[in-house]
């Protein structure tokens, strides 16, 4: 027994309803720059408003932005001279998800999906709980997302110009872009279509050499906001030859249980088993150039960086599920294809569900707390106090007050190797000497790799003398400022 048209509707319009309303939940909580890196966009974004330049501006001493590329920031400054209000910033990477969207649906059109089929790829996608995190949070993946899906789209429809150009906002999104001009000028010259080839490079490389040019002449020093954080965390530059091999292994088996954790949070070798074994089969029965080939030379990128790819496995998602639906979709067992397609709906809206809780804070923070936090620190601390906190930008949003984290997190200690290597006493001791800082803020961050090693450094100089605690009325206890002993 199968659905009728009007059933189809009703399940779809069902679909998408809950789904708008997860969106909204998430969309208009109050939390914000509670992930770390959203936060520094959102410094960034505020020093460009104010004509600082691309700087970030909460550190003691501010220094160039060379960690990300400068599209994603600019784009928030604009709306940053609006307004600061949550709800308004969150509206950027939110209307760049509805625009991501919209374009895969007609690309996977383009594709050979039918319309059904490609309603049903973008709903699976717009389900994924780290999508959902991500189209509500001031990050830059929708829009990288939104640039490499229409990328594709103009290289299919033999608009080099207008893939050029994207390719190359892309990269200027995030440099995990690059593949994909790669895979955009190894399809065009395979397809001996050389004056595209060669307007497509040209206009790409244009807009990126500049940006490239710019962050080798400012590269900043600082441990972590640095460039050398990303030479010495991946295979290339970095790590010795039994780490790279670790590396390259682990983010293997994470990739391949990557779409089963992005839609469902299922992450142990069953799904790596089941990835691994539908991929070969569905590449066996129908390849594509287009995207094949970008969603090879990507995943080969993220199998080289010291830290788990499933987050950057998000803005592919799409092409990843479209692998196995162009297969599975030509099967005769029409029943058991529908079937399977509600389960999977279903399950994927329960994940969404099961995150909405934490939809005030990835990291385990309450925004209540946090905020209680801010205000004591405003009303209580010199305006020239100097902090150090795992959430250093997010302080400094808040309260006015110069942050720094601290230490930089080591991404091989923190994912793979046996013990858990964030940061040790003494480093947070030197920091704490070299950059002067008076307060120590502690949250409690349970989503963070690093937490853990920061939490016990801070409570072992706590222990020696170093630092002493301040106290807070009204507040819950994980939630703690530490005043430095001069």
């Amino acid at each position: 027994m199968t659905l009728n048209k009007a059933g189809q509707r009703a399940v779809a319009g069902a679909f998408f309803a809950v789904l708008a309303v997860l969106y909204t939940i998430a969309w208009m909580s109050p939390a914000m720059g509670l992930f770390h890196d959203d936060a520094v966009y959102l410094v960034t974004a505020k020093a460009i408003a104010a004509g600082h330049g691309y700087m970030i501006d909460s550190l003691p001493e501010p220094i160039r932005q060379t960690k990300y590329p400068p599209l994603f920031p600019a784009l928030l400054a604009l709306f940053t001279l609006v307004s600061s209000q949550p709800w308004w910033l969150k509206l950027l990477p939110l209307a760049c998800t509805g625009a991501w969207l919209a374009v895969t649906y007609r690309l996977l059109l383009r594709m050979g999906a039918s319309r059904a089929g490609g309603l049903l790829l973008v709903g699976l996608t717009a389900a994924s709980p780290m999508v959902l995190f991500l189209s509500t949070n001031l990050l830059s993946e929708t829009l990288f997302a939104l640039l490499i899906t229409a990328t594709l789209l103009m290289l299919i429809e033999d608009h080099a110009l207008a893939a050029g150009i994207l390719a190359g906002l892309a990269v200027l999104t995030r440099t995990a872009g690059g593949p994909l001009i790669a895979a955009c000028i190894i399809t065009l010259v395979a397809r001996r279509r050389f004056r595209s080839a060669v307007i497509f490079s040209a206009v790409s490389m244009l807009l990126v050499a500049p940006w490239l040019g710019w962050s080798l002449a400012h590269v900043p020093h600082d441990p972590y906001y640095g460039t050398n954080n990303y030479i010495a965390s991946n295979i290339v530059t970095g790590l010795a030859a039994n780490e790279k091999a670790i590396v390259v292994v682990r983010n293997a088996l994470l990739l391949l249980a990557s779409p089963l954790s992005l839609l469902f949070g299922l992450n142990n070798l069953y799904a790596v088993g089941s990835t691994l074994a539908v991929g070969l089969w569905c590449i066996i029965m129908r390849r594509q150039l287009v995207p094949d080939l970008f969603l090879a030379l990507y995943c080969l990128m993220l199998l080289g960086w010291a830290w788990p790819p499933e987050r950057f496995v998000a803005p592919i998602l799409p092409l990843v599920l479209w692998l196995l639906w162009r297969v599975v979709s030509r099967t005769r067992y029409r029943e058991a294809l529908a079937a399977t397609v509600i389960i999977v709906v279903s399950l994927a809206l329960w994940a969404d569900i099961r995150q909405i809780p934490a939809a005030g804070g990835q990291t385990g923070n309450s925004w209540a707390e946090m905020q209680k936090m801010f205000g004591f620190i405003k009303a209580n601390t010199p305006q020239d106090s100097i902090l150090l906190a795992n959430l250093d930008p997010l302080l400094y949003l808040n309260t006015g007050r110069k942050t720094v984290r601290g230490f930089a997190p080591n991404g091989f200690g923190l994912f793979y190797a046996a013990t858990l290597a964030g940061v040790t006493p003494d480093q947070l001791s030197n920091s704490i000497r070299r950059s002067q800082v008076n307060y120590v803020v502690l949250t409690p961050d349970r989503d963070f790799a690093e937490s853990p090693s920061f939490h016990s450094s801070v409570e072992a100089l706590e222990r020696g003398g170093v630092l002493q605690p301040v106290a807070i009325a009204g507040i819950s206890p994980e939630y703690r400022l530490l005043q430095v002993s001069r």
